[in-house]
């Protein structure tokens, strides 16, 4: 079924749709009640979600937005009665911001473009034709805006023999790098960059080459990548053992490696980079719901959603700070139960309504017609019951609302499989003769970045990464930003004060803040002042709950070990997670939420985590003109600066016009401008491209470079001098935020989840 228009009255909003039959079908008014909306979740709504015409003018309002996606789905029910009842139901819920859908199905729903999904995962076989139809269905998929996970395990080790061109085979990596261009070249629905993840089997005999792939800082930077390790694998390495590589084709030996330093090669890189995570492989399949239809092999860009080849799953999230009843001092826990039998049926009808990119993706998703509802605001819910987020409380709470929620999703899903029937694979499921689900699987903890941003909410089951941040505003001022709920806090605790506020801005831990009193520093612990083990353990407690899996980032502080990242593994394998994701404070060139002037230094490999940015100049900068004479030949060097006197853009104009000359140093001006707006430094430009040997060279005009070798040796040796000489202390020495900077709004980014998220605009590389 297929939503074409939405017509809009005052306050109440219709739409009419196709079912698959071509038939009209109209879903009656819902009542759009208004929406309670932060600044920054209007900021978000605005920029990424409301319709536009086609001169980029907004013509619709939240409310109009969710009385979209609310009839859009409820047009799944099977009668005109029944589609109201649930359209208003529907927007009702998510105007409350206790439910929320992924993105994808807040973009596209009612629009008759794009899919609902965001979570795809596709094969890889070893012949050129399964890898070139793959990058066009990763092509396809990501233009209707879903992300796509990949195996790359069946492909045949790099300089394998290929039998039918007497050629050797380029192996999973090249494979990777492929994909990535492919990716590089779609933006998600017009929304966002693609996002994708890339797994391997330990036992590959290419793993180390998989381990190291993202090394350079550059190559496959629209992937996460994961090794995938098996139960006997984590014995081999807990016992010192070695384990066979084995060619995937034929299962011949390829060779041993000891898996105890494979998994610590797995450890360094993750300290180092951010990856690869660790997907444990044996743990998934186990439950593995349809084992019949084959093994799981690989999940989402974000780990969260295992899936069979050509799977996609539907994912929405409660908001279950909402439940929280202050009079009793507990959740509202039958509120809760109802609200999850809503969001299970949502999901279901999206499901139903979608439109997919793919045949073959149509058939996988309706054969088992997987859902994945999860949370979000669980560190505000924490904080709302005063438990620290590392403490025994909060993982008896946590472990109570995902077994509330599973079980309330499993009841709704037997009933909906009762009302509906159940889905097709029914029978071929470890279900059959047993529970008569609609849906394979029911619940999953995804990330919520933007959705969060939109509830007004923490993200997903994570602890708040921070009481404080730098706001980059849009003429450039940075403003400290604090958490409301601590803001309260503080203020009712008499602790609220402008110097604590911009201390915890730069970085400045709470515990560190004689001021605070103990219960706060307590109440409002931030993630990198949990210890791994709680990370590990909250994962842990939410997993034993959940159908499909947790995204979740261990945090470290930038002094944790290898060691330490290893025994996050170790506990998570031992604990059931089905994957574990570390991040060490500071281990990437750029990392994606910073405290200004605070981050530590990075690794001494660069290790970018995402697309770099660019950093604009402003409409009026101050400038250099040089004149220069190289031999015979005469020229102007330009250079524009940033605020801080640093150089951003250069110019060059030769004497004589249209020569081989000025068309060199025309094109080298350009590409040296990009790349000093991109923060590649001038030196390390200039050590490139002095002694540069060819004509014109010769004597100067000038006493301090009196001989050049060409016409770019004196001007890259020129450029050097005068910039060494010429920027002040404090503009060399000058603070500047290190994370990663949101590519619309230049805000700083943050990374829930294995997530790029901006939480001032909205921008975001997953759901």
């Amino acid at each position: 079924m297929r939503a074409t228009a939405v017509r809009a009255a005052g306050n109440v909003y219709s739409l009419i749709a196709l079912s698959s039959e071509g038939i009209m079908v109209t879903t009656p008014p819902v009542i759009a009640h208004p929406v309670t909306l932060t600044e920054n979740a209007r900021t978000v709504i605005t920029r990424r979600y409301l319709l536009r015409n086609e001169r980029d003018e907004v013509i619709e309002t939240p409310e109009g937005l969710l009385a979209r996606v609310a009839e859009a789905i409820a047009a799944a029910e099977p009668s005109r009665e029944a589609r109201a009842a649930w359209a208003q139901r529907f927007y009702d819920a998510m105007a409350s911001l206790r439910f929320l859908p992924n993105s994808p199905t807040l973009m596209n729903a009612g629009t008759g473009r794009g899919t609902l999904a965001a979570c795809f995962v596709l094969p890889v076989e070893d012949t050129l034709e399964s890898i070139m139809s793959t990058a066009q269905a990763a092509a396809m998929v990501q233009k209707y805006g879903g992300g796509t996970g990949f195996s790359f395990s069946r492909l045949r080790g790099e300089g394998e023999p290929i039998a039918s061109t007497h050629g050797a085979a380029c192996g999973p990596v090249s494979v990777l790098r492929h994909y990535d261009d492919v990716s590089r070249l779609v933006t998600q629905g017009g929304k966002r960059d693609g996002a994708n993840m890339g797994v391997l089997r330990a036992d590959h005999p290419d793993v180390r080459a998989f381990i190291h792939a993202k090394d350079d800082g550059v190559t496959a930077q629209r992937f996460n990548i994961s090794i995938a390790v098996t139960d006997e694998f984590m014995r081999a390495a807990a016992e010192g053992r070695e384990i066979e590589l084995l060619d995937p084709r034929t299962g011949e030996p390829r060779g041993t490696e000891d898996a105890s330093a494979l998994l610590g090669e797995i450890a360094q890189g993750a300290w180092q980079t951010g990856d690869p995570g660790l997907l444990f492989l044996d743990t998934i399949n186990r439950f593995n719901p349809t084992p019949a239809l084959g093994a799981i092999e690989s999940t989402n860009p974000c780990g969260e959603v295992p899936l069979l080849p050509w799977e996609a799953c539907t994912l929405g999230s409660i908001n279950v700070a909402r439940f929280w009843d202050g009079a009793l001092g507990d959740l509202d826990w039958d509120a809760l139960r109802e609200t999850v039998a809503l969001g299970v049926r949502f999901l279901d009808d999206v499901v139903e309504v979608n439109i997919f990119p793919l045949p073959e993706i149509a058939e996988a998703v309706r054969g088992n017609r997987k859902v994945g509802l999860g949370i979000m605001g669980f560190a505000d819910l924490l904080i709302a019951a005063g438990l620290p987020y590392d403490s025994e409380a909060a993982l008896a709470l946590a472990g109570r609302l995902a077994r509330t929620i599973g079980e309330a999703a499993d009841a709704a899903s037997a009933a909906l499989g009762e009302e509906k029937s159940v889905f097709p694979n029914w029978e071929r499921s470890i279900y059959a003769r047993g529970p008569r689900y609609r849906n394979a699987t029911r619940t999953c903890i995804a990330p919520t970045g933007t959705i969060a941003i939109i509830a007004g909410t923490s993200s997903g089951i994570e602890p708040l990464f921070s009481l404080a941040h730098m706001r980059r505003m849009g003429d450039g001022t940075m403003l400290a930003e604090v958490s409301t709920v601590f803001e309260r806090a503080a203020r009712e605790g008499g602790f609220f004060g402008r110097e604590l506020m911009d201390a915890l801005a730069r970085g400045a831990r709470l515990h560190e803040q004689d001021s605070v009193p103990t219960e706060a520093k307590r109440r409002f612990v931030t993630a990198h002042e949990v210890g791994w083990e709680w990370h590990v353990r909250m994962q842990a407690a939410f997993q034993a709950h959940t159908d499909l899996a947790v995204s979740k980032t261990v945090n470290l502080p930038h002094e944790a070990t290898v060691n330490e990242v290893r025994a996050v593994y170790e506990r998570a394998f031992a604990l059931g997670c089905k994957g574990v994701t570390v991040y060490r404070d500071g281990s990437r060139t750029m990392q994606v939420l910073a405290h200004d002037g605070s981050a530590p230094a990075a690794a001494s490999t660069p290790m970018g985590a995402a697309e770099p940015y660019r950093r604009y100049l402003p409409d009026e900068r101050p400038a250099v003109t040089h004149k220069f004479r190289v031999g015979e030949q005469e020229g102007y060097i330009t250079v524009g600066m940033f605020e801080d006197g640093t150089p951003g853009e250069v110019f060059i104009k030769m004497a004589k016009e249209g020569s081989t000359v000025s068309g060199l140093t025309d094109a080298v001006a350009l590409l040296t401008s990009i790349a000093l707006q991109y923060g590649v430094s001038l030196d390390k430009l200039a050590s490139k491209l002095e002694q540069t040997r060819f004509e014109p060279y010769g004597m100067t005009n000038n006493p301090d470079l009196p001989f050049a070798t060409s016409v770019l040796d004196y001007i890259f040796r020129w450029l050097r001098l005068y910039f060494s000489e010429h920027v002040t202390d404090a503009a060399s020495t000058a603070s500047v935020a290190s994370g990663l900077t949101c590519p619309e709004c230049s805000s700083q980014m943050d990374y829930p989840e294995r997530c790029l998220l901006c939480r001032s605009c909205g921008y975001s590389r997953c759901g």
